[in-house]
């Protein structure tokens, strides 16, 4: 079938021809992003934004490529940045939806937030994608598969998702490193360097320390562009009225899972991987390509049977998940 859109295929108890028309209707929602809901909220994005998407674009064409898939460009338009104030406070910093084909997020404050966020939801919408026509009674299009998480034919359940976010968000720390040197983020990392290295004591409210290997981006109280948004973390200096926010990667929990399986993988299997970097290749290819039963018998075959449906059965609970792990 041709691609009109981030969707592969559809699976269901429904005709070729239905199968076909859904396609193509996404493709029309792909093409048509005029949407109701976002009028007055939606702001314009600024020319250093626009360049950032087209980075993303080319830096994410470039991981398809690696998996043997063609280009998929990610239109600007696609890509919907809400203002601070009209942002649902319930929702996540951001978030790709299939169903609408696009991509929202809350508006960024520094170019290298942007550049991290528009990285990562575009990795979602270009990652293996499958829709549904649910099984039941009341049978509904829905979403299938997004990159390694698999939904459950009757709909109602998730598995996989902390898998896909942390492997997600791996990748998303690997391309951002290569643009360190890019003249849009240099005033930016020269500003965090300096933050950083001036208050290296900064602490959270909690007294932990504020800055780790995750923080990409510093800056005090009184720049240009402070705000007191939720997706950010802010510290202090004791003894001084000196506020720091930063921003870092995140989804950290679930990245330490993926991160001990992979070490406990490689461990038990080192006649078959030279490093961790490709036993986390086993899991971006998947991702990538929704071939995912390799990840499945490399789990299965290194912990055992029924290893994978617990550590799935678990995804809603990521200290237990993190325990299950830990004890494989």
């Amino acid at each position: 079938m041709e691609k009109f859109s981030s969707f592969e295929r559809v699976v269901g108890n429904i005709s070729e021809v239905e199968k076909e028309q859904i396609l193509r209707d996404k493709g029309e929602r792909f093409d048509d992003q005029s949407f109701e809901d976002l009028r007055g909220k939606e702001r314009e994005k600024t020319p250093e934004e626009l360049q950032i998407i087209s980075l993303a674009n080319e830096a994410t064409n470039e991981v398809r490529q690696t998996y043997g898939l063609e280009d998929f460009d990610i239109p600007p338009e696609n890509i919907h940045v809400i203002t601070e104030e009209a942002w649902p406070r319930e929702k996540s910093a951001a978030f790709f939806n299939s169903m609408l084909q696009g991509v929202a997020m809350r508006e960024k404050l520094s170019n290298l937030a942007f550049m991290k966020t528009v990285f990562h939801e575009m990795l979602h919408f270009k990652s293996y994608n499958a829709a549904q026509i649910t099984t039941g009674e009341n049978p509904e299009l829905d979403e299938y598969r997004l990159g390694l998480t698999v939904h459950t034919r009757d709909g109602r359940k998730m598995y996989f998702v902390n898998f896909n976010e942390a492997v997600t968000e791996e990748m998303t720390r690997r391309f951002a490193r290569k643009l360190l040197n890019n003249p849009l983020f240099a005033d930016e990392i020269k500003q965090t360097k300096e933050v950083m290295g001036k208050h290296p004591q900064a602490v959270t409210a909690s007294g932990e320390p504020l800055f780790d290997q995750d923080t990409f981006y510093a800056e005090t109280q009184g720049s240009k562009s402070w705000r007191e948004s939720v997706d950010r973390l802010f510290g202090k200096l004791f003894g001084s009225s000196v506020k720091i926010s930063t921003e870092g990667f995140t989804y950290q929990p679930e990245r330490k899972i993926l991160n001990t399986l992979i070490d406990k993988i490689l461990e038990r299997n080192q006649e078959k991987f030279k490093d961790r970097e490709e036993v986390f290749e086993v899991f971006a290819k998947g991702m990538m390509t929704g071939n995912i039963l390799p990840v499945g018998r490399l789990i299965e075959k290194t912990f055992g049977n029924g290893a994978l449906r617990q550590i799935g059965e678990l995804d809603q609970d990521v200290r237990a998940q993190e325990e299950f792990v830990n004890s494989l």
